[in-house]
């Protein structure tokens, strides 16, 4: 059980400071992984890694959506972005149109993905809420009503951040070095997956195939491979750090911000650490029932 506020007012102040802090100290702890004064054990951590787990699963599908749909409509491509250009000859607009389509696809999701941590996050700061104020409704009422407050804030900003990123995504850069090592890899593994041919059939192959269009189709798909595998690194660690930015670290900030402001509103102590009804009546016959022990005892020992 609870102890009472205190009646004296200067000490319901630092009754009620303690109380905030502990709670905000829990909060920022929170982002940290550290222990909690509340005594309850929330793990944001699991649940983050949980979803942003799912984010690199969806990119990891996307790309193979990708590949498979390019392999597929191979020819579809061809009598859809070839210009004038001679067989042998890729257009770099064709290769940035492709990339900056794949791209496009991932802006809603990722955005989503904004809402389902923030809507999580939310539930765990509203239960650290109820554990620290327990007795206390209207301070677990405010609280609740903060961290809604906080998690439309910054859910909105995050929004904006992920947005300018995707934006950013079709301008379709990489460095150099960057790009070639992603290149070669591609190559690599399609090399290590191909059927083993023989030496001469392998050279007629390449001679048949380094005078068809399909070959500098399949040239293309290798590159298309290689970007998207650089994009979608990218975005696998960009997407989840800007949502534990704003959502986790910076709503805490903001958290213990607007609790300790609302300290400082002295008119509406009482408000503050109004008690539950059932809590007060408990504690006041629990006391009541202690001065009748202590009492007894007293005759006894006397006796």
């Amino acid at each position: 059980m609870a102890t009472a506020p205190p009646s004296n007012t200067a000490e319901r102040i630092y009754y009620l400071l303690d109380k905030v802090t502990a709670f905000t100290h829990d909060a920022i702890n929170l982002t940290t992984g550290e222990e909690l004064k509340c005594g309850d054990r929330f793990n944001v951590f699991s649940m983050l890694r949980n979803e942003f787990g799912k984010w690199n699963n969806h990119l990891l599908h996307s790309g193979e959506k990708f590949n498979k749909k390019i392999e597929k409509e191979v020819e579809e491509y061809e009598a859809t972005y070839r210009g004038r250009e001679l067989p042998g000859f890729i257009n770099y607009r064709t290769f940035e149109t492709m990339v900056k389509d794949q791209i496009k696809q991932l802006e809603e999701p990722a955005v989503k993905k904004l809402k389902d941590v923030g809507d999580a996050v939310r539930r765990v700061f509203i239960q650290l809420a109820q554990s620290s104020f327990i007795g206390y409704p209207n301070l677990v009422k405010i609280a609740k009503a903060k961290i809604e407050a906080i998690k439309q804030e910054k859910e909105s900003a995050a929004e904006s951040m992920l947005r300018t990123q995707f934006k950013m995504e079709l301008i379709v850069y990489s460095q150099d070095r960057t790009y070639s090592s992603s290149l070669s890899e591609c190559k690599r593994e399609e090399e290590e997956e191909a059927p083993t041919l023989s030496q001469k059939h392998h050279k007629e192959r390449s001679l048949v195939y380094s005078t068809d269009n399909h070959a500098t189709l399949q040239e293309l798909m290798t590159h298309l491979k290689s970007y998207y595998k650089i994009a979608s690194q990218r975005l696998a660690d960009q997407i989840p750090l800007v949502i534990r930015y704003q959502m986790l670290q910076e709503s805490a900030v903001a958290l213990e911000r607007e609790m300790l402001l609302m300290i400082q509103d002295k008119e509406n102590l009482e408000l503050y650490l109004k008690e539950d009804c059932d809590i007060g009546m408990r504690r006041a016959g629990l006391q009541s029932r202690l001065k009748r022990l202590m009492k007894a005892r007293t005759y006894l020992v006397e006796f």
